[in-house]
Order: C-alpha cells, then sequence, then structure tokens
C-alpha cells in the first residue's frame, strides 16, 4: 500500500515539474505574454501590478494543467478566459464588503459590476459546462455554431444548455 502511495506521489511530482517547464516556456513566449497582458490590461485600475501577476501565473498554470487540445478552442483563448475568472475573482476577494439594494439580492444589478462576479462564480461553480455558457451569451453564438464548433449536433448543444441553465436557475433559487 505504501509503495503505491509513493509511486503516486512520484507520479504527481512528475507532472507538476513538466507543467513547471512548460510554464517557464510559455512566460518566454511573446505571443501568449501578449494575450495575458491584453487579457489582464482591462483590470489594471481596479488591482496591483502583484495581484494581476498572480492572477496571470495562476491562469496559466490552471491552463497548462487542464487544457485539452480536443477541447474545441485554442489555448491562447482558453488561458484568455482563465485570466479574465482569476481577475475577477480577486476583485471579489478585494471586496470589503457586499450590501444588497434590494430584497431580491440574488438577482444581478447591471449597474454593480461585482453582481456580474457573483453570476460568473455561479456559472463556473454550478454549470458542467461554463464555456459553453461563456460562448453562448458572452460570445453570442448560435447553437449551430456551437455545434459546429465542438463537432456535435444542434440537438446535444441544446439540451447542454438546458441542463446548465436548470442547474444554475436552481442554485439561485437556494441562494434566496
Amino acid at each position: 500500500m505504501k509503495k503505491n502511495l509513493l509511486i503516486k506521489e512520484k507520479t504527481l511530482t512528475e507532472k507538476q515539474e513538466v507543467y513547471q517547464e512548460q510554464i517557464e516556456q510559455q512566460l518566454k513566449d511573446k505571443d501568449i505574454m501578449g494575450v495575458v497582458s491584453k487579457a489582464a490590461s482591462t483590470f489594471t485600475s481596479t488591482l496591483s501590478h502583484d495581484e494581476i501577476q498572480t492572477c496571470i501565473l495562476s491562469a496559466l498554470w490552471k491552463a497548462t494543467s487542464k487544457y485539452r487540445l480536443d477541447g474545441g478552442t485554442k489555448f491562447t483563448t482558453y488561458l484568455y478566459r482563465g485570466v479574465v475568472m482569476e481577475c475577477l475573482t480577486q476583485q471579489k476577494f478585494n471586496l470589503n464588503h457586499y450590501s444588497p439594494h434590494s430584497t431580491h439580492h440574488n438577482l444581478p444589478d447591471r449597474k454593480n459590476p461585482y453582481d456580474r462576479i457573483d453570476l460568473l462564480d455561479e456559472i463556473n461553480t454550478k454549470c458542467e459546462d461554463p464555456d459553453l455558457i461563456y460562448d453562448r451569451f458572452y460570445k453570442n453564438m448560435t447553437i449551430k455554431e456551437l455545434a459546429k464548433q465542438r463537432g456535435v449536433c444542434g440537438e446535444t448543444i441544446r439540451i447542454k444548455l438546458k441542463k446548465n441553465l436548470k442547474n444554475l436557475r436552481n442554485s439561485m433559487i437556494e441562494g434566496v
């Protein structure tokens, strides 16, 4: 039993070393650094330089370890979204207090950017496929475009969207 644990631990360490080497190479790549700089540029007024760098490194680590070639997106697109999400999460963390302005505090207020951050958190934690929701509603992609991009039929996309939105809706109702 101990031998199996040591083998698993060693394998995990080897994977981490590979990820670290990949990240070091990516940090030297001008194209990748241009993408992460562009993604983080919108947060320069709300986050410190150190916080932005932390978000970039965290997103780079997550993207390197979780990116799949068969996922239907380029690595830089995946990384860009990761940097944005890390920065939004950091912004939310920096928020000292949250005071809802209405009795329906679980519904996002368009004027309050932190409500949008809460909604993005809900999407990332409650949806099985947050990229599908992101592509459909943020990028305004049609079901046909999503199906073509992912190599499935439109009905599959429609069912996945319905399931993800139901999970999201249920999580918001539970928050009341």
